[in-house]
């Protein structure tokens, strides 16, 4: 019966990360979107496979080393992408199941659910179309939780290191995964506390070696090669914090419930729903005299909520840290909560079984599955016009808008033989769409610190006097407006008097003609 059973799940988690490939390559005809972050892994994992290493130090080097060997197999960057992701997408969707399906009972049609509330959320569906490192940071971080919580369930030495090494790979994807290294830490010190010290010690110090391992190596290497860790610099930009957690709570309600309401109204109604909620437990565990003893600490369910709950707060915590005093530039948005998102629908599904267990009331689990079928309903709608979209029109630099942009169609109509160079608002566009080297035009500050470009007068005056003596032209994109870093064009019409070129739908070319 048992094998039976086992082979029933496995034909069912492979039928759900089957379907789940094959919706993400079915809404990305046009390959995985391409944005500036994009063309940085492409051009890292370009530079893998020419045989000349890597040579990035800010962004660690995992999803570019993926993106390498999934190019070998389709000889396009975008389509090697768009393959990686349709894999990591039906693996986040089939790790998350599983993990559901344990913490839960073995129950099949909580599993589907929560497998359902993944696929159906629009921002998960976005991401994951995307040539970015967050679907490669879920899969690893995802299976680090889950390992972590075996362990501490069951603590033997191969979870201690499947999980520690999973961790480590994370940390190799995105250096945010940094955030849950003190947080494991936490967990596997304390996880099971009747332990002998001498073993929770060592087991967290063997946690840490095989964690941070990878990492520590790569920031060496980075040391060694370019004398910076990350290419980040700290500088002090401070952040309100009301502003940051009440944004990032706006943001996972909507993704729990998209759609619109008046200002404010969102927290309050979710708040008032939770203030409910947990005087309605409250209440239940008065009555029936629940203690902490009565709490099966033990079982999957709480340890798989313990620990969601932790790396979640210690993610957050580092975000806000991290733009505080590194990058003032990173938005809080989907892309950055997406991890968060897959996160809390762990917790919520392990937590609200774990609590319907040790209540003893059935009625608070079957509430919770009434509440997640309408939240899937509400998202359904969003998450199809949100396929459909990126079906029909592409993604960032892949996008039918790039592909039949003038401005393109004119810098790759330039020959061999014009050797005048490129300035652009867009250099990240020209180098990817065309193939052709260009300049970025001078900052007036800097993006991730907000500190003022000393040297920008003399920065953009070099490239006008360039540009007038026919040495170089520059392309200004008006559809690239998002990077308020740079000067606009008036700004540059206004300090250079600069002819023009041609005029184009997308964009401006100045210069002079050549003879």
């Amino acid at each position: 019966m048992k094998k039976k059973i086992d082979l029933l799940f496995l034909f069912y988690i492979g039928l759900i990360v089957t379907s789940t490939c094959i919706l993400i390559m079915w809404i990305t005809p046009y390959g995985s979107g391409v944005s500036p972050d994009s063309t940085t892994y492409i051009g890292g994992a370009n530079s893998l496979v020419s045989g000349k290493g890597y040579s990035i130090t800010h962004y660690p080097p995992l999803y570019p080393f993926f993106l390498a060997i999934m190019s070998l197999l389709k000889n396009n960057y975008v389509q090697a992408a768009r393959f990686l992701n349709a894999i990591l997408f039906g693996l986040n969707a089939g790790l998350l199941a599983f993990a559901v399906f344990l913490t839960t009972g073995r129950n099949y049609f909580s599993t589907t659910l929560a497998a359902f509330f993944f696929f159906s959320s629009a921002p998960l569906l976005v991401v994951h179309s995307w040539a970015w490192s967050e679907p490669l940071f879920i899969a690893f971080s995802l299976t680090c939780i889950i390992l972590l919580s075996v362990y501490i369930t069951k603590p033997k030495l191969p979870f201690l290191i499947a999980s520690s090494l999973s961790l480590g790979y994370a940390l190799l994807t995105r250096y945010i995964g940094l955030a849950f290294l003190p947080a494991a830490l936490i967990v596997v010190f304390l996880g099971e506390f009747s332990r002998p010290l001498s073993r929770r010690l060592s087991d967290t110090l063997i946690y840490f070696i095989f964690a941070s391992t990878p990492l520590g190596f790569f920031i060496m290497r980075n040391m060694i090669m370019a004398g910076s860790a990350t290419n980040r610099h700290m500088a002090f930009h401070p952040v309100s914090a009301f502003s940051f957690f009440r944004d990032s709570i706006s943001i996972v309600l909507f993704f729990i419930a998209p759609f619109s309401l008046p200002s404010g109204m969102r927290p309050l109604i979710f708040g008032l729903f939770a203030i409910f909620l947990l005087i309605g437990v409250a209440f239940w565990v008065k009555r029936q005299h629940i203690t902490f003893s009565d709490i099966n600490w033990h079982s999957l369910d709480i340890k798989i909520s313990i620990v969601s709950l932790v790396l979640s707060l210690s993610y957050l915590l580092f975000l806000f840290i991290s733009i505080t005093f590194f990058d003032a530039a990173t938005p809080v948005d989907n892309r950055l909560l997406s991890p968060l998102f897959v996160f809390l629908i762990l917790l919520a599904f392990s937590a609200i079984w774990a609590a319907s267990q040790t209540l003893k009331k059935p009625i608070i689990w079957w509430c919770f599955l009434l509440l997640a079928s309408l939240s899937i309903i509400i998202k359904i709608p969003e998450a199809i016009r949100s396929a459909v979209d990126i079906r029909e029109n592409g993604l960032g630099y892949t996008s039918r808008q790039w592909q039949e942009s003038e401005g393109v169609a004119y810098l790759k109509s330039i020959t061999t033989e014009d050797d005048r160079s490129i300035y652009s608002n867009g250099s990240d566009v020209v180098n990817f769409l065309t193939g052709k080297e260009s300049q970025a035009i001078p900052i007036k500050y800097s993006a991730s610190t907000r500190e003022k470009n000393q040297s920008y007068d003399k920065e953009i005056g070099a490239m006008c006097k360039e540009i007038r003596e026919g040495k170089a032209f520059l392309f200004y994109f008006n559809t690239i407006t998002h990077r308020k870093y740079l000067p606009t064009e008036d700004e540059i019409e206004a300090t250079c008097n600069l002819p023009v070129l041609k005029l184009f739908s997308d964009g401006t070319a100045f210069g002079i003609l050549q003879r």
